[in-house]
């Protein structure tokens, strides 16, 4: 088959060329068009089920609301876990999907599931919000200020960037955050109220009835009908002041302005956002996934410049995120990693095969990685950080093939042989061990793709990219190489005497080893043991940090219902955080996060207690810090001694984790007192533990709060029930939307509430009875009490919960302290009922890890039955297989000695080099076999396979090596330990492949031949 696609190749030539040609043309503009992103988005589909209990406190929400919707949520497919949050009159429930679970069909399922439960929750609940679209990152967020503008004149400008900005192609949607929701507030003067025979639902029930509009019909003369419209809605805000509340027959009338102020206010409980200290809407876009985000963000950046001429003068912009610049500058710096690694890799080739030959190699590159861009753009794979460093550690690959078929070929023509056949004969007589090697390297990728966790989802891009490159190489080697020979090749020169030199020390080093090979043996024996010495020395950590120049800080304030106390806590951080040269811009969201502008980020449930600043740094200038955690180490430290009234976290953008802290601990208990004596006991616990940093918890302690208890025997006397009195509370301290007032295309809810501000105001609140329709006051039925309660509860896959977090310091490893931590709770006194589960980094480690594990050695399977299949041995494939530990001695002493962490993409690397340093032996062992079949000794055939197959494994190995040093350079803390572990691993496993394969071979095949020889003569 070979030998027929190599002898078509030659035949056709000019076609050859011409496809050779288009494949350029087509991979490039493949490569325009590819879909572009900084770093593969990880999130999980995630959805937030919001039910509003106007009224009811933590408790009450928590059994009546959240459990009710979380029991439901637990049958729908695909779900994983749940998370709730209960707090006076609110139920949030976060519902998170398996991996691998389809969101469509899981999202419909759950609206199906969700909507008959609205009928099983308490009557006064109001509808169940669902959102299915928190995962999205923004791409664009733009905040817009000006000195004097209000929220709404600001939206109003953002509203016609909105609409010009959501029609460009590529742009899924724009939104406006932080337009503050105008409405109607009738306040009610409580005193004037109760003495009219009137309830506050009364007046809403009634402004309800008069601005209503129902169809009036048709009048019909029998030749033409003319409609009938009569007005029934509320024209203008003093239509609704003069609202006919009662009358009486002497002609008294009670208007709604006689007891109540009518005018138009902000919602107070609507989130707010901030740039620089300074009131601000932000223009909020998301780009389509499937276009270059590059290419569409000038286009939305060309159209902002353009509109900007339609403002005044004095509103600022300023681009809070802008994803395109960012996703160009990442892009663009790993091409040019790319590029250096293709100009190392050549240099080598040249080096090695000189001019002519290194030209042919080396349109294995450029043509395997245009044939890998237009498969990228057609299977979907995206253009990131990890499928171009694929391409960089598939990169010195590339040539392999080419490289031990142009030696070949370039074998037979320097024997005589005319150059077709030579170019024919050289290809056939390696196809099968080209692709036994190729096969080799794709089968120890393969396995990663089928990683189902969210970590899979993140490396997809490596082993799909690498396999992708690899199987092309193969075809440019079978073809492409073959024919540019048949046309450039000539008979070479005598060889280099460097090559010569290098080739001499390893004959007499295989010589040496020939001679000696229980020693050679032993020798590698001690080698790979010494390795533990190396592996306990490693630092086991999971992702870096994203090399991102930004800080975000997540405020709680410690009380849970005044958002003026969070805003006024938010604009101290933001205060303090101008103080330092190094903060260079901040952008704050209050009562909200900010919309979510980094992948691995989380979105929070809006409250009144939550803020969050960003900060844009920069430490270009800096002289006090080396790096971004020493800013963050100081700015938390700042904020611990400055900020009073709440909690604040300074956070570092994580590159590939969920956004958790390195030490994650839950504790489940149904009892919410002993939950809070566990979570206290633990977190100062925790404090004492060496290597802990900013140890928080979110459990929410008790506050003080009015509480009403009916006196049901007095409140039967006159015709009170408990509804009564929790809905005339609940409308005369949180509000009730009566109605919808309409004008000039804006929608105002009419919000009903009392202007009660003291408990003696309460007190004196008159209940109606909707038994007897008589008043009665709250204090004659009920005692108003200040008490402490528990604002806030947590609930996790439908436990009680609470969870206690923890930085780390420099320099320490998520896993010893969390086994410092776990010898500590073993001597807490912690209530027999609390249940602890450790879910930080360590056990992301243990999982993922574990999961490489189990993939490598299915990886190590297949690999052992491709070389069963072509050697038709079992102790071949074995021999071969030496290659791997030795590799690993390599690796493991590379990551030590460069002092480098045994990280997951560290991981990803050694479980790399199963496939890739068995090729070098393949090809060894393959030629041994040839020529033992051709008469030689054992021993002779082990030396001339090394003399004759040294140039290619030399070169092939070079290639690799050199083509990762840009990664090694540039590639940061999240690919240089994957470069310095495959860089060691191949040097190291080369160099003793050369020795100690050719010594292990002689060794057991001699022994089989001594076997047979006694099974023949008995």
């Amino acid at each position: 088959m070979s030998k027929g696609i190599t002898h078509a190749a030659i035949k056709n030539k000019k076609m050859t060329i011409l496809m050779i040609v288009l494949t350029l043309i087509v991979g490039l503009y493949s490569y325009y068009v590819l879909p572009r992103q900084e770093s593969p988005d990880i999130s999980a589909p995630v959805a937030r089920i919001t039910t509003v209990y106007p009224g009811a406190a933590p408790e009450d929400v928590e059994e009546l609301v959240s459990k009710v919707i979380e029991d439901e949520v637990a049958n729908v497919e695909g779900v994983d876990y749940v998370r709730s949050t209960s707090k006076s009159g609110l139920s949030t429930v976060i519902v998170y999907l398996k991996d691998g679970a389809d969101p469509d069909e899981s999202w419909d399922d759950l609206r199906e599931k969700i909507q008959p439960v609205q009928g099983k929750l308490p009557s006064e609940c109001r509808p169940i919000d669902i959102n299915t679209n928190l995962v999205d990152t923004a791409g664009i967020i733009i905040s817009m200020t000006g000195e004097g503008y209000s929220y709404q004149e600001l939206a109003s400008y953002a509203d016609n960037f909105k609409k010009e900005l959501s029609k460009i192609d590529g742009v899924k949607r724009f939104e406006i955050n932080g337009e503050l929701d105008k409405e109607i507030s009738v306040e009610v003067d409580i005193d004037k109220l109760n003495h009219y025979g009137l309830s506050l639902d009364d007046i809403g029930n009634i402004i309800q009835s008069q601005n209503i509009s129902i169809p009036s019909g048709d009048v019909d003369n029998g030749k033409s009908k003319i409609s009938v419209q009569s007005n029934g809605t509320y024209e203008s805000i003093d239509e609704i002041r003069n609202t006919i509340l009662m009358s009486s027959g002497d002609g008294n009338i009670l208007r709604l302005k006689d007891i109540a102020s009518v005018e138009y206010e902000i919602d107070d409980s609507s989130p707010r956002f901030k740039q620089d200290g300074k009131d601000a809407v932000l223009l909020t876009g998301y780009f389509e996934e499937t276009l270059n985000v590059v290419l569409v963000g000038n286009e939305v950046e060309d159209k902002i410049e353009e509109l900007k001429g339609s403002l005044p003068g004095d509103i600022e912009f300023n681009e809070v995120i802008f994803q395109p610049k960012d996703v160009e500058k990442s892009i663009n710096d790993f091409i040019i990693n790319l590029i250096e690694s293709i100009v190392f890799v050549i240099l080598v080739v040249f080096f090695g095969m000189g001019g002519r030959n290194a030209i042919i190699v080396s349109t294995a590159i450029p043509l395997s990685i245009c044939m890998s861009f237009v498969i990228m753009y057609f299977t979907g794979i995206k253009l990131e950080q990890m499928s171009i460093s694929a391409l960089i550690i598939a990169l010195g690959m590339l040539v392999d093939n080419a490289i031990v078929v142009s030696d070949s070929i370039q074998g037979y023509i320097d024997d005589g042989l005319a150059k077709f056949e030579a170019c024919v004969k050289g290809t056939k007589d390696v196809a099968m061990s080209m692709l036994t090697s190729t096969l080799t390297t794709v089968l120890a990728f393969a396995p990663l793709l089928f990683i189902g966790s969210a970590v899979g989802e993140y490396i997809f891009g490596v082993p799909s990219v690498v396999i992708i490159a690899l199987m092309n190489s193969y075809v440019c080697a079978m073809i492409t190489t073959p024919t540019l020979a048949y046309i450039f090749f000539k008979k070479s020169k005598k060889k280099a005497q460097k090559e010569s030199k290098l080739r001499n020390f390893f004959d007499k080093l295989l010589k040496t080893a020939m001679k000696r090979k229980v020693a050679m043996i032993i020798c590698a024996v001690i080698g790979f043991v010494s390795m533990g010495v190396a592996l306990k020395g490693l630092e086991v950590s999971m992702f870096p940090k994203a090399d991102k120049d930004l800080i975000y800080i997540n405020i709680t304030s410690e009380n849970s219902s005044d958002l003026s106390l969070t805003e006024d806590i938010a604009d101290n951080v933001v205060a303090l955080m101008a103080e330092e040269p190094e903060v260079i811009e901040t952008a704050s969201g209050i009562g909200d996060s900010l919309p979510k502008f980094y992948m691995t980020v989380r979105s929070s449930s809006k409250s009144n207690d939550l803020a969050q600043v960003l900060l844009k740094i920069d430490l270009k200038e800096s002289t006090r810090f080396k790096n971004r955690s020493e800013l963050l180490v100081y700015l938390q430290d700042k904020l611990d001694k400055n900020i009073v009234g709440g909690k604040t976290k300074a956070n570092l953008l994580d590159a590939g984790s969920g956004g958790d802290s390195p030490i994650n601990i839950r504790l489940y208990s149904d009892s919410i007192e002993d939950l809070q004596i566990a979570t206290d006991m633990l977190t100062e616990a925790i404090a004492g533990v060496e290597g802990t940093m900013n140890i928080d918890d979110d459990f929410a302690s008790k506050e003080y709060q009015f509480k009403v208890n009916v006196d049901m025997d007095k409140a039967s006397i006159y015709g009170i029930s408990k509804y009564d009195v929790q809905g005339e509370v609940s409308r005369a301290l949180r509000g009730k939307n009566s109605s919808t007032f309409r004008k000039n295309g804006n929608e105002y809810d009419i919000i009903v509430k009392s202007d009660i501000t003291t408990k003696e105001d309460l007190e004196n609140l008159a209940i109606k009875s909707s038994i007897t329709g008589k008043k009665v006051l709250l204090k004659e039925v009920a005692e108003v009490s200040l008490e402490a309660q528990y604002p806030l509860i947590r609930r996790y896959d439908r436990e009680r919960t609470s969870t206690i977090t923890s930085d780390l310091k420099n320099g320490y490893t998520a896993g010893n302290v969390e086994k410092e931590i776990k010898k500590i709770v073993k001597d807490l006194d912690i209530p027999s009922n609390v249940r602890l589960d450790f879910d930080g980094e360590a056990s992301s480690i243990t999982d993922s890890f574990s999961d490489l594990g189990i993939l490598s050695i299915l990886s190590l399977l297949l690999i052992i039955c491709v070389l069963v299949f072509q050697f038709n041995s079992y102790m071949q494939p074995i021999v071969i297989l030496s290659t791997i530990p030795l590799a690993t001695i390599g690796a493991v002493w590379s990551l030590f000695l460069t002092r480098q962490p045994l990280s997951f993409t560290a991981m990803l690397g050694l479980v790399s080099l199963l496939g890739i340093v068995v090729n070098n032996a393949i090809v060894l062992i393959d030629y041994i076999n040839s020529e033992r079949e051709s008469g030689k000794s054992i021993d002779e055939a082990c030396s001339s396979a090394v003399d004759r197959r040294f140039r290619p494994i030399m070169l092939s190995t070079t290639t690799t090596v050199i083509g990762l040093v840009p990664l090694v350079l540039a590639g940061g803390e999240m690919f240089r330990p994957m470069a310095i572990a495959l860089m060691g691993g191949l040097s190291i496993s080369t160099i003793l492949t050369l020795v100690v394969v050719p010594t292990i071979y002689s060794m057991v095949e001699n022994k089989m031949m001594k076997r047979k020889k006694k099974e023949k003569v008995a």
